[in-house]
């Protein structure tokens, strides 16, 4: 039997300059960079448990932030890519 195929997030690089600290960026970019070549499900697990931070106003106040819409900025960046292994 097959193993079933599973995403996984690859660090490609990492950004040019980096970023300021204790923002939002970098507190997400340092979980992204802990869970490199692990399952995209377990990295998502991780920010949900604990989201790196959370938006202090707006709509989003006191709530996690879209875990897709980092995953697609760092990915835009190119600093991630998502693989099937």
């Amino acid at each position: 039997m097959a193993t079933p195929k599973v995403p996984t997030v690859t660090v490609v690089k990492q950004p040019a300059k980096p970023y300021r600290t204790n923002s939002a960026r970098q507190l997400y970019w340092a979980t992204f960079n802990a869970h490199h070549n692990k399952p995209l499900a377990a990295l998502q697990a991780a920010i949900a448990a604990a989201p790196p931070s959370q938006p202090t106003k707006g709509k989003l106040k006191g709530k996690p932030e879209p875990f897709a819409g980092w995953l697609a900025y760092f990915v835009r960046q190119g600093l991630v890519t998502i693989a099937v292994k």
